[in-house]
């Protein structure tokens, strides 16, 4: 039976007793789902998964969305990215630090991602975290006047538009014409509700928005830093260290999350590599 255990702080939960190498029956999906809609975040630990097994276990969570960065895919395995320190794409530091960001998958398309999870293959002995942060906590702190002046409000988005702020690092470069085509500027609402719990959190207020319709642009800019700078701060902030095996999952739809920048491997102790996969849609238990 799937054991589901809070992890300490706020949100997050750790996942244990389940073989994700083997299909599952619906409880166990079910319950695993469940558990990233109530947490937001969940690990599940100790998996061995080769790429076909990840992916089918993937499709529960909803239809598997490529990356734009079409150049980094896995030969064979399109919806699965290799990130981390070791493979030779990651000699380029833009494309090894290209997540090192406060951002939500696919924010920038007219349909966004609605959950991503990374495969740990490889850990670095210190380094390589995953920070994570609560949208929906995030949105219930706010004072009740910023809420009813957020309410309603449409951000526009483009890939990449708000990265590099401060320390931290520009999105990974789009390398081709088709790449930039494939993703023009969108809107998404400041604030929605779940499309499974219906719970409202604050969405892609970083990494991505530029404008918001009906606002002057300083205006927005000011809104859009003084929530990033809320969502982002300690209580809402996970910071996941990975352990191999670990299949973590967070729910793009309440969440904000940002790699920690890293070197080049040079061995084993400081190697990093995770298989990524983002979907969109709804989890198949949950049609």
């Amino acid at each position: 039976m799937v054991t589901i255990a809070p992890i300490e702080g706020s949100y997050g939960a750790e996942i244990t007793d389940v073989d994700l190498s083997a299909a599952s029956d619906d409880a166990t999906i079910a319950a695993i789902v469940g558990a990233l809609h109530t947490f937001r975040m969940v690990v599940v630990r100790d998996q061995s998964l080769s790429p076909g097994a990840y992916l089918r276990f993937g499709r529960e969570f909803g239809a598997p969305h490529p990356h734009v960065l079409d150049h980094l895919r896995m030969d064979g395995y399109p919806a699965i990215m290799a990130v981390g320190n070791t493979e030779p794409q990651h000699r380029d530091g833009a494309n090894r630090n290209g997540a090192a960001f406060w951002h939500t998958d696919q924010s920038y398309e007219a349909e966004p991602a609605s959950a991503t999870m990374l495969y740990a293959i490889k850990t670095p002995e210190t380094g390589g975290e995953t920070l994570i942060a609560d949208m929906a906590g995030a949105y219930d702190a706010l004072a009740d006047q910023t809420k009813t002046r957020i309410d309603g409000l449409t951000a526009r988005h483009l890939y990449g538009a708000a990265s590099g702020i401060g320390e931290e690092t520009i999105a990974a470069p789009l390398r081709t014409e088709n790449q930039v085509e494939a993703v023009p500027a969108v809107p998404h609402p400041l604030v929605r509700p779940h499309p499974v719990t219906g719970r409202k959190a604050l969405y892609a207020v970083a990494g991505t928005p530029f404008d918001i319709d009906g606002m002057d642009q300083a205006e927005a800019a000011r809104l859009l830093q003084d929530l990033k700078v809320h969502a982002t701060s300690a209580p809402f902030v996970y910071k996941h260290k990975y352990q191999v095996g670990d299949v973590a999952i967070w729910d793009t739809m309440a969440t904000l999350h940002a790699a920690t920048p890293i070197g080049v491997a040079t061995g084993e102790n400081d190697s990093r590599l995770l298989h990524r996969i983002s979907v969109k849609g709804r989890p198949r238990v949950c049609h």
